[in-house]
Order: structure tokens, then C-alpha cells, then sequence
């Protein structure tokens, strides 16, 4: 079995928030889907490690996010890289809050929506949400962006007809982190882990 042919499933890009009494917390994530129609139930999944995880375990309800192909690399690099364990994420930034009181950066993003959680899942090293929608708004007709859209963005907005000109990116099979670093990924020392759930270099294949 070639276990990389996940890879071809397409995913987006998100900001999630959370708030659980004082405490509150914006991450990126890239997986989340609308699960029924009947009822209207959506999907998020997050790495447990996370501290909008911790804060969305309590509070049991979110905002999201969908970035558009505009989105900013910079926008995308606080809320992702950043931990609100280290401090006031969300300080210097346009947040807002969702009718659930939820923080929500809507920024760069195409449409925002607001979940209530009705059934968890655990996946181990994530949790799977699944939630009833609870508000939602369309903000722009701009395409979402992409994982790979957002790939070829950190690459300097190479158009997609270079991509196979880009330098190999290599995937974490743990978390899905994908590494596209200037150094080469088999450059990289041999004690070197995954910046998001420090696994090492033998669990990525190549993308």
C-alpha cells in the first residue's frame, strides 16, 4: 500500500478560535469540512498539543475562518507559528469576536463561520470536532486558498506551471507539517524534529 497517496486529498487553510472564560486563542489549521446538510455539521480537527485545542475542549464551540487566495503570509505565520501559551496572541491584531464570543480574524478570509460542538473523536494525536453550525457568513467571491495555493505562496507566489521546479517538500506523517525550508530536507542534522510534534526526521516522506 503507498500510504502517500493521501496526500492528493485536497485541504484549506483556517483560523480557528477559541474562548473558555478569560482565556482565548487563534491557531491555524488545515482540515475542516462540512460533514451533512441535514443537519448543517461541520468538521474541524486539532492537534491535541494545541492551546486553541485545550481551549476548544472546554468551551466546546469555535470560530473558522476560510482564507482566501489574498490571505497574508503574515497573518498566516503569527496565528500558525505563534503560541498563545506565550503570551497575548491576539494583542496588535484585528479580532474580532463571533456571536458565541469567540476571537475571529477575519482578514484575508472569504467566509467566516461559527460551530457548536456535538460529538468529539479522538484520532490520538488530534482530536476530530464535529459541530452544528451556528452562524455563518459569506464575505467575498475570492477562491479559497489552497494548501498548495498557500505552498506556492511561502515560495514567493511562483506560478502553479513551476511548481515541479521547486525544490522537493517533504510531509510529517504524524501531524501533516509539510517542510519546505531553505536548507535541504536531507541536509537537515539527523537529531532534527517535526516544529510541531517533534517527531523526527523519519517519519516525513516526500510530497
Amino acid at each position: 500500500m503507498d500510504e502517500t497517496a493521501v496526500f492528493k486529498i485536497s485541504y484549506g487553510l483556517f483560523f480557528i478560535g477559541s474562548r473558555y472564560e478569560d482565556k482565548e486563542n487563534i491557531c491555524v489549521i488545515n482540515t475542516a469540512a462540512q460533514v451533512t446538510q441535514e443537519p448543517l455539521r461541520i468538521s474541524v480537527t486539532l492537534l491535541k498539543t494545541s492551546y486553541t485545542h485545550q481551549l476548544l475542549q472546554q468551551s466546546g464551540q469555535f470560530s473558522l475562518g476560510i482564507l482566501g487566495q489574498s490571505a497574508k503570509l503574515d497573518a498566516i505565520a503569527h496565528f500558525g507559528q505563534t503560541s498563545g501559551r506565550d503570551g497575548d496572541k491576539l494583542s496588535g491584531w484585528a479580532v474580532e469576536h463571533d456571536l458565541l464570543g469567540n476571537p475571529l480574524f477575519a482578514q484575508g478570509c472569504v467566509a467566516t463561520l461559527s460551530g457548536k460542538v456535538v460529538q468529539r473523536v479522538d484520532l490520538d494525536t488530534h482530536t476530530l470536532f464535529i459541530a452544528d453550525l451556528a452562524d455563518a457568513k459569506v464575505l467575498s467571491d475570492e477562491p479559497p486558498m489552497t494548501y498548495g495555493d498557500y505552498r506556492l505562496l511561502k515560495a514567493g507566489g511562483a506560478p502553479k506551471a513551476a511548481a515541479s521546479q521547486e525544490k522537493a517538500a517533504y510531509q510529517c506523517t504524524i501531524c501533516h507539517y509539510v517542510y519546505d525550508g531553505e536548507i535541504p530536507f536531507e541536509e537537515l542534522p539527523e537529531d532534527w524534529v517535526c516544529p510541531v510534534c517533534r517527531k523526527p526526521k523519519s517519519v516525513f516522506v516526500r510530497m
